[in-house]
């Protein structure tokens, strides 16, 4: 099951939006920037392969700028 390539627009906003907070779960951030999470969720995992944004594990998953958050 291939996808589609992420819309860079959404790209941007996900970027543009963690800027503002520390850490986010992919459904907030859907929320936030009025997109479609499965949309959010596909342009969060190509930033993460582009290693512009990481997974955090911390009781359930988030994501965050790379290197903004520091080791817990």
């Amino acid at each position: 099951m291939s996808k589609e390539p992420a819309d860079p627009k959404i790209k941007e906003k996900v970027l543009a939006y963690l800027e503002t907070v520390e850490k986010a779960k992919s459904k907030d951030i859907a929320k936030a920037i009025g997109e479609v999470k499965s949309d959010v969720d596909n342009a969060i995992k190509e930033l993460a392969i582009e290693d512009k944004i990481e997974y955090l594990y911390i009781t359930t998953t988030f994501v965050a700028l790379k290197g903004k958050v520091g080791a817990p």
